[in-house]
């Protein structure tokens, strides 16, 4: 029978190939709507996380606070780190930081440094920072706590810096009230979706090694709650955090993420998306049904006569379903081939510090959409074949 079978599709291959493309085509589209939604919904919480911090984002701001006490600082830093929720802080500075490219750490001529300095966006913060925002490496590392990286001061420009910097290993600061120049190494560039040039500098860093720069006017912290803490659990951990180090008092709180803002939005993407794929495949199961009939229009005569010469109504059945059946599960291992295909390429061409990350393949649509056009075969091939197996064999000698 099964050679049968595989002889009866290889008689119709007209039918056998729109069959194949429409079943392909509507799998296909289901799972390529549902990558193109769930890209643009990550696209969309990944730009605003870049900027506004990760769903969902605190942010409190810290004034009246003793900035400059260096012991009661490093507990103010140790206290942040373990906490079992994610928070980074932020220092604003009395005075603009200038920074200077620069090749080597024994530069010849200072003059070219201080004709050089441009004001820049200097973030001074915390290792975590970049786990409170998205920001993904274009090249090199992220900022290092000082303990880890020595005594060295490090900074990490963005992309709009680099093109300052050019291919300097190294920047000089300096503050308006001293002449010091003081040397950082650039340790890597990220993509953190600013149109003006931005360095990060890690605080505890600065406290230690450059304390003419040190001055500190007031601190933000950017709570990132992944515990399912309310603001009014966070707003009181950060008064105990300040009773038990720097003082001070949280002059501002609020949410800084902007989740709230495009919840709306998503909803009526994945709903657009979902109706979309959902008449995609619909429309693949009309063309399947249609095929089915309309070949079975053209083999009435060639199914008339296998009943005239001695097949039965379940060899019938069997034929006009088990070749809609067979095709059905090999265009089916095509497209999620072909799907699995897609995906990898959709991985390959995203730039290294992209703010999305490489899609998974959405398993559970593959599996319905390969449900419903197994079911939609078995249902578009059982209607020609049940029709098929009532014919009279002796309709063949009409």
């Amino acid at each position: 029978m099964i050679k049968m079978i595989l002889k009866d599709l290889r008689l119709s291959p007209l039918r056998s190939i729109l069959t194949s493309i429409s079943m392909l085509v509507g799998i296909i589209a289901m799972i390529a709507s549902v990558l193109v939604g769930t890209l643009g919904k990550e696209y969309l919480i990944s730009v605003n996380a870049q900027v506004y911090g990760w769903t969902p984002t605190y942010a409190f701001v810290i004034t009246e606070s003793d900035f400059h006490d260096r012991d009661q600082m490093e507990r103010f830093f140790q206290t942040f780190e373990s906490i079992d929720d994610i928070a980074a802080i932020t220092f604003s500075m009395k005075e603009d930081i200038k920074l200077a490219p620069m090749n080597t750490l024994t530069p010849t001529s200072l003059n070219n440094l201080y004709q050089n300095l441009m004001a820049v966006e200097v973030v001074c913060t915390t290792e975590s920072y970049n786990q409170v925002y998205n920001l993904p490496m274009t090249s090199g590392r992220w900022l290092e706590s000082s303990s880890k990286s020595g005594s060295r001061l490090e900074i990490v420009v963005n992309k709009k810096a680099q093109k300052y910097f050019a291919e300097s290993s190294y920047a000089a600061g300096n503050v308006k009230n001293t002449l010091a120049l003081t040397p950082f190494n650039i340790v890597g560039v990220v993509n953190d979706g600013r149109d003006l040039p931005t360095v990060y500098v890690d605080s505890m860093a600065m406290l230690y090694f450059t304390p003419a720069m040190w001055q500190v006017q007031s601190a933000n912290i950017y709570w990132h709650s992944t515990t399912g803490l309310t603001t009014e659990q966070i707003h009181s951990a950060v008064n105990d955090i300040l009773a038990d180090s720097i003082g001070g008092h949280v002059e501002n709180a609020g949410r800084s993420d902007v989740g709230n803002t495009y919840d709306s939005v998503l909803s009526i993407l994945q709903l657009g998306l979902l109706v979309t794929s959902l008449l995609l495949l619909f429309v693949s199961v009309l063309g399947q049904i249609n095929i089915g009939l309309s070949s079975l229009e053209q083999r009435t005569h060639e199914l008339l006569i296998r009943r005239a010469i001695g097949a039965s109504r379940t060899n019938i059945v069997t034929l006009v379903l088990g070749s809609q059946l067979i095709l059905s599960i090999f265009v089916c291992f095509a497209a999620i081939l072909i799907s699995l295909i897609l995906v990898h390429c959709i991985g390959i061409l995203l730039p290294v510090d992209s703010p999305v990350g490489i899609p998974s393949y959405p398993i559970s649509v593959a599996i319905i959409a390969v449900t419903v056009s197994m079911l939609t075969a078995l249902c578009g091939g059982l209607l020609p074949a049940l029709k098929a197996a009532k014919l009279e064999p002796a309709l063949a000698l009409r």
